[in-house]
């Protein structure tokens, strides 16, 4: 477990910059939380999870969105297909968040991702983003206002997340 911290720590410093795109959204969804076959258990469980930590901190909730939501899925399962955490997957066809928000047409004003991999449940990974200082300032980024979460399992066993945090262009 501890390797899976440092690991996810490790990577949200040396990433935190490629991970946050301050520039050019659809409509936001105003249904939060997801309703009932959107989410896994575990997806719904980091939904609420990452809400309760922006609340805390006097933040408003996100909304979830389908497509940030589609992005975060195309997300890890390119990352349990490659059998690599990150956020650029040169290999695969949708290599960068911004290309993934061109796929699904998420025309964004602020738009940033956290990706895992290794931990055993929504508990332990949200730790682990707030104890890396790139994926804490993701969660608790005031401008975004809407979110999509993403998990897979690799043919190895591995669990991969990836939770894309947005705000549309024509919100601002």
């Amino acid at each position: 477990m501890r390797s899976s911290k440092f690991i996810v720590a490790a990577v949200g410093v040396l990433l935190v910059a490629d991970c946050t795109i301050p520039i050019a959204g659809a409509a936001p969804s105003r249904e939060t939380p997801p309703s009932a076959g959107k989410y896994s258990a575990t997806e719904s469980r980091i939904f609420d999870l990452i809400n309760a930590q922006r609340q805390h901190q006097g933040l408003r909730p996100l909304v979830y969105n389908p497509q940030l939501d589609r992005m975060a899925k195309i997300q890890a399962e390119n990352m349990a297909r490659y059998q690599k955490m990150a956020h650029v997957i040169p290999d695969a066809s949708l290599p960068t968040l911004g290309a993934r928000a061109q796929y699904v047409g998420y025309v964004y004003g602020r738009l940033s991702e956290n990706v895992a991999l290794g931990y055993p449940n929504a508990e332990t990974v949200v730790e682990g983003w707030m104890s890396s200082s790139g994926h804490r300032r993701n969660i608790l980024d005031g401008e975004v206002i809407e979110t999509g979460i993403g998990i897979a399992r690799s043919t190895a066993g591995g669990l991969y997340y990836c939770q894309v945090f947005g705000r549309p262009l024509s919100s601002l």
